[in-house]
């Protein structure tokens, strides 16, 4: 195998379930263990468990730390309340996005930035470029394993295997449980749009954890999910992946997260780009569409307007919810705003689709 290849704690897990491995970003990962839509449809009705230990883990601690978290990050950490999570972009100098992150604060002095598993070793790079002599960054991905419970059902499972304190946590709020002898930090947050739990494990209590969760959560219908079904899931909620529609070349406005940019905070890496950007506004947009038609849309499609292409397909798939194609892509301006009718080229045939608003489906998330 590759020396470059790396596998989660659940590896062996995976196998034995029968999943469907691929790689991805260097990881060799569970795209699917019985189907994307049934797994995708448990997370929906009930709830699903997933691997996300390819995601990586960056701590950063100090005296200095809230000051670096704030130039860091385009979002306002310096009112977040302590054990409380936020939703953020990391930018360059021009405004264009490095990474898309979720900060933990756990006190003014110490964070954790979650990253993506693709752009984990660049993050690293740019943040130590930017720390200071009162600062500690230190990379956390490789002792750190993170499981996902998502689905209505989550709040219950959670309870049996951590109590009420993890369970009666509020959205994009975390704790630490120190009682129990794995240690975990239980947060609630998720990538589903359901209601859902992610759980920071060290690996060496990860494939323990792992089963006493499946066995707990039997009885509520959790299943194991894979990455298949993570992003059906994801896209149906309207959440962005970087790569598809956030990338080095786009700014957080042209992606429509325009709310994760506080222009009104002091000083903070690509701020005087974005308020440029913000004043002058952008040619291009990023829309949602649903196909009217039969036609399953995917990455790198063209996207058609009056027989010239306009753009191309961001992210596309089959809802298992909508049952029907949806998917994502940059256009022009006053084709966004108009809601125009395109067409989507598949295979040199086009399918008409309708510019529609995200998320694709709500549900009633808790607290």
């Amino acid at each position: 195998m590759d020396d470059n290849i790396k596998k989660t704690p659940l590896y062996d897990e995976h196998v034995d379930l029968g999943a469907k491995i691929v790689d991805y970003y260097s990881f060799k990962m569970p795209l699917q263990y019985d189907s994307i839509i049934s797994e995708h449809k448990s997370v929906r009705n009930s709830a699903g468990l997933f691997d996300i230990s390819h995601m990586g883990e960056i701590v950063i601690d100090g005296k200095g730390a809230t000051e670096l978290v704030q130039k860091l990050i385009t979002n306002d950490v310096s009112n977040l309340p302590d054990f409380k999570a936020v939703y953020s972009p990391i930018c360059d100098e021009e405004g264009g996005t490095i990474d898309d992150i979720v900060v933990y604060k756990y006190n003014p002095e110490k964070y954790m930035l979650v990253v993506n598993c693709s752009t984990t070793q660049r993050d690293l790079k740019w943040i130590d470029k930017q720390k200071t002599e009162d600062t500690n960054v230190k990379n956390v991905s490789n002792q750190i394993a993170l499981l996902a419970v998502q689905g209505p059902k989550s709040e219950e499972i959670i309870r049996l295997v951590f109590g009420e304190k993890c369970a009666s946590l509020s959205r994009f709020q975390f704790t630490e449980v120190t009682e129990n002898e794995m240690k975990p930090t239980v947060s609630r947050t998720g990538y589903t749009g359901e209601d859902g739990f992610e759980i920071f494990v060290d690996n060496s209590h990860c494939v323990e954890l792992w089963n006493i969760l499946l066995k707990k959560g039997k009885e509520m219908g959790l299943k194991p999910a894979g990455l298949g079904a993570r992003d059906t899931l994801r896209l149906e909620a309207g959440y962005l992946l970087f790569g598809n529609e956030i990338d080095d070349f786009t700014t957080p406005i042209e992606a429509g997260i325009g709310w994760t940019v506080k222009l009104d905070k002091p000083d903070f890496i690509g701020k005087d780009a974005l308020i440029r950007a913000s004043k002058r506004g952008s040619n291009r947009k990023l829309i949602a569409f649903k196909m009217l038609d039969k036609g399953i849309p995917r990455t790198d499609n063209d996207i058609v307007y009056r027989d010239n292409v306009i753009g191309k397909v961001a992210s596309g798939t089959f809802s298992p919810t909508l049952e029907i194609g949806i998917g994502t892509g940059f256009v022009l301006k006053h084709i966004a705003e108009n809601k125009s009718q395109i067409n989507i080229r598949i295979r040199e045939t086009d399918f008409p689709a309708k510019i529609t608003n995200t998320p694709f489906i709500t549900k009633d998330k808790k607290r």
